[in-house]
């Protein structure tokens, strides 16, 4: 069959493929006595302890526990178990122009009613020093999507997991279960023993649904989510979660654990899900996130007052944002932006400010509302998308804001915000000026980009400097007015306070920029050669940066010159065109010299 090949073609001829990886070579699941490896031949390849003599196509002597897919779709008739150590992640042919990890995975969808993986260590023999050691299973750039029925799995949707799971750049899509709508984690708690996990970082979680546990439940509280998005999910029952844990540790264990962050949720987004969003156990920590417009919060469910909430934008979920339940407290509640139900310590209220600065939840941001938040939006060069913190013209200091520079005070004794946000930005080593929520406002004055337009003669130069404005906004023509007074010259103030500083040419022409960053250059007559000047604007974070030149320079050149008008007319001679025949009769003594060669 076609497909048997599209794997193995995309390996030889677009990627370097190592000799000791296991690869895929085809997208059909089959288990068949042939030259093709199918994924669930790699994976039972690795499973059977990785014999020298390979598996059905699969494998072979020196082989790793690597297994390669293409960015292809790989569909699955019935579940996968692993139950040994494995990486799996895809490999594929990357250009100077699309090479962010994670817009390329590798999609494996289940055709069947069942999960994906089920990954248990004990469905094969170990020896017996390894037998309390728990295997690693790593998935790097894979997509995982659930199946169409209604439920695919009682436990686990996409993935079952009683061993330490590890997913970076991935997506976990349509999980259906009775409990854990994407993944079941199961195992209890042993005293000095290692537990089950799963860690998910820079990933989507979207569409999963399950009664309880609507995209991860946990027998207790091992989980980690850094760096995601987790929109669109459901947690159907009454008083369920997203992210469910069904036991929580016993006080000691609890307190032991301290501030560390290693079971909970950092530095995501989360909006438009169905249910409780996280039910925060003692031992768990929920640490600059931006949860938004949901249909309920946060459960807080720490008796032993261990529970942490800090650093968030929290608010428009349901009645409360939080709720304290059997005899939690609030006092581990703090910094936050809130509208109801998570006062805590050093917390804000939402009150009246307008939330979203669009009609919309996703889509461009409306530059003249006064929304704190432009809508969710996937920018360029960014593999996930968020909600941008904006600061607004109103604002008269940078304190206005209550997104921005809201760390918690210093010596306070209250947890401190994550080093890196959602997009990997770091964020300010003075705790006090970190920002809440799960992105940090960058200030960028210095990687401006050179723009500039080629033009004819009549024309008109089009360019924009929208993407060299980092998470700013250009100030508008009535702030400027504000800030600086009269516009310079007699005129009147464009979008940003705009400035033109000629360079190495004089003026040539008129220069005028939109709200939106838009430039339109107008040349002042016909004239051949470059104007060459900088732009100089004002936007939203560079006006509070630095007061003393709060202006980005941006390089641009416009060449003008007249329109080339020549004609290429055919060369004619006494045989008429140099046309086919002639390319015929060349290539003919190319290959009578080659054959003279041999």
């Amino acid at each position: 069959m076609l497909k048997h090949g599209i794997g193995l073609f995309i390996f030889c001829v677009s990627s370097q493929v190592f000799s000791a990886d296991i690869v895929v070579t085809t997208t059909d699941d089959i288990v068949k006595a042939d030259n093709a490896c199918s994924l669930r031949e790699a994976i039972e390849y690795v499973n059977k302890g990785m014999p020298e003599v390979g598996y059905n196509g699969c494998g072979g002597k020196d082989a790793s526990e690597n297994i390669i897919l293409s960015n292809a779709e790989y569909k699955l008739n019935s579940q996968i178990n692993i139950s040994r150590t494995l990486n799996l992640r895809a490999r594929y042919d990357s250009s100077p122009t699309e090479n962010m990890l994670g817009r390329k995975n590798a999609v494996i969808k289940m055709a069947g009613q069942d999960r994906i993986f089920n990954i248990d260590r004990s469905l094969v023999a170990h020896p017996p020093e390894e037998k309390d050691n728990l295997i690693q299973v790593s998935l790097f750039e894979i997509t995982l999507n659930g199946c169409d029925a209604a439920v695919c799995k009682d436990q686990g949707g996409l993935i079952y997991n009683k061993e330490i799971l590890s997913i970076e750049l991935g997506q976990l899509l349509n999980g259906k279960a009775r409990e854990g709508g994407a993944i079941y984690n199961a195992g209890r708690y042993e005293k000095d023993k290692i537990l089950s996990s799963v860690s998910i970082q820079k990933s989507l979680l979207q569409g999963n649904k399950a009664q309880q546990g609507g995209v991860v439940y946990s027998e207790i509280p091992q989980y980690t989510i850094a760096q995601s998005v987790i929109r669109d999910n459901e947690a159907s029952s009454s008083n369920a979660a997203l992210f469910y844990a069904r036991d929580g540790f016993d006080e000691e264990t609890s307190k032991s654990l301290g501030t560390f962050f290693g079971r909970g949720i950092s530095n995501s987004t989360i909006f438009n899900n169905s249910g409780y969003i996280v039910r925060v156990m003692d031992g768990m920590t929920i640490n600059n996130i931006t949860m938004i417009l949901n249909k309920m919060g946060l459960i807080l469910d720490a008796p032993f007052k261990q529970g942490i909430i800090a650093n968030s934008i929290l608010a428009k979920n349901g009645l409360e944002d939080c709720k304290v339940i059997n005899g939690g407290s609030a006092e581990k509640i703090s910094n936050n932006l809130y509208s109801a139900g998570c006062e805590g310590s050093q917390s804000q209220v939402l009150g009246n400010t307008n939330l979203i600065a669009s009609i919309a939840v996703e889509g461009e941001c409306d530059i003249a509302s006064d929304g704190i938040l432009c809508p969710f939006k996937q920018a360029e060069g960014v593999l996930l998308g968020y909600f941008r913190p904006r600061l607004l013209a109103t604002d008269r200091t940078i304190a206005d804001s209550p997104i921005v520079n809201k760390g918690p005070i210093l010596n306070s004794g209250l947890l401190s915000c994550s080093g890196v946000d959602q997009r990997g930005t770091v964020r300010s080593a003075n705790p006090e000026l970190c920002d809440r929520g799960a992105i940090e406002l960058k200030v960028d004055r210095q990687s401006t980009n050179n723009i500039g337009a080629d033009i004819f003669y009549g024309q008109t130069g089009k360019m924009s400097i929208a993407d060299q404005l980092a998470d700013g906004e250009l100030i508008s023509p009535s702030q400027c007015q504000v800030l600086f007074g009269n516009a310079p010259n007699n005129q009147t103030w464009q979008a940003g306070c705009m400035k033109i500083v000629q360079t190495n040419t004089p003026s040539k022409g008129n220069t005028q920029i939109n709200q939106e960053g838009e430039v339109t250059y107008v040349p002042n007559g016909n004239w051949h050669g470059s104007d060459e000047f900088k732009i100089l604007v004002v936007t939203t974070t560079t006006r509070f940066n630095d007061s003393s030149n709060p202006y980005i320079e941006i390089p641009t050149k416009v060449v003008q010159s007249p329109e080339n008008n020549f004609q290429d007319y055919k060369v004619k001679t006494s045989g008429g065109s140099y046309g086919f025949g002639g390319l015929m009769i060349l290539l003919g003594l190319i290959v009578l010299r080659r054959l003279k060669k041999q």
